[in-house]
């Protein structure tokens, strides 16, 4: 039995569990909405009130750890503290108070572990696909066939850092939204030439796969608030249709925060990223030419677990 800890730019994960015989055995899990990046992302630094944040979290998580006896830790810290300032002081201070390490992975490793983890959670295909991860801090895109990464890259890119940006109106105007968009396909760039080369050597590449996070946000709300089905593809991943996606996309970047707070299917922690977080879904979704959406419950952490 293992405890993985994904210190995220928005959220906190933790996650105990083992593998046996392949299979993850989960035992446990818990996310506490932290925003260790919020006030401070875009300045490379850790604020007073998120640092806190922080070390409480893992204070908590450093209690259940305890009632499980388990002495296994493996945490990790990606977009918001590796490129912070003071990170290396917070991860001394997680070391010095709970005993454990943070290991500060690339943008390329946290990439190659989302890929890990989230092919565990259905049967890929036997044509490339592309994985993409919404962080608060950064948004990693993979291109794989099966068991193999093609290409890979992790932008600095996340919700957070979008939405100190352009910090948008409430609701978000079509300007803003243009705005956005014209950055996004600048960022992109990479991506968009990777993308093509895979399709002129294997023919097509037309599914994304969504990792966990506001892609769960994506099933949740259709299925709670707009009352759409899915259709299962696995008991770890689910398919949503692209024309489902888009009643998605019209209702979140139409809606005011009062009227996203009365979601069902919205966890009180996204209300704030989610209208950036749904550019980001709808950008890759909507350019590239996919035909498929399918949301994995695995993600890094997972990852972790497997790749570990």
């Amino acid at each position: 039995m293992r405890a993985i800890i994904d210190l995220g730019t928005n959220t906190f994960h933790l996650l105990i569990a083992e593998i046996n015989k392949g299979e993850i055995i989960e035992f446990f899990q818990k996310q506490i909405p932290v925003k260790i990046g919020l006030g401070g992302i875009n300045e490379g630094k850790i604020t007073e009130e998120a640092y806190l944040r922080g070390i409480n979290a893992l204070a908590e998580f450093y209690s259940i750890i305890q009632s499980y006896a388990i002495s296994n830790v493996l945490a990790t810290g990606t977009s918001a503290i590796r490129n912070a300032k003071n990170g290396e002081q917070f991860l001394a201070e997680v070391k010095s108070r709970f005993g454990f390490e943070v290991q500060q992975i690339s943008g390329n490793r946290e990439a190659e572990l989302i890929y890990v983890g989230v092919k565990k959670s259905f049967q890929f295909p036997k044509e490339p696909l592309v994985v993409m991860d919404i962080g608060g801090g950064s948004v990693e895109l993979i291109i794989g066939i099966q068991d193999t990464i093609l290409w890979k890259q992790s932008f600095e890119v996340g919700a957070a850092r979008l939405l100190d940006i352009f910090r948008p109106n409430d609701p978000i105007t079509p300007a803003q939204i243009n705005a956005i968009e014209e950055y996004l396909l600048k960022t992109f760039k990479p991506f968009s030439d990777a993308l093509i080369e895979t399709r002129i050597k294997y023919g097509k590449c037309n599914t994304l796969v969504g990792s966990a996070g506001s892609f769960e946000t994506l099933l949740d709300v259709l299925q709670v608030d707009l009352k759409y089905k899915h259709e299962a593809v696995s008991k770890f991943a689910k398919a949503v249709k692209m024309s489902d996606a888009s009643v998605f996309y019209a209702f979140i970047l139409t809606s005011t925060r009062e009227e996203r707070e009365k979601m069902q299917g919205l966890l009180p922690f996204r209300i704030g990223m989610i209208v950036v977080a749904t550019l980001l879904m709808r950008h890759i979704s909507n350019n590239y030419g996919f035909s498929e959406i399918i949301v994995s419950h695995y993600a890094l952490k997972e990852g972790l677990l497997l790749g570990s």
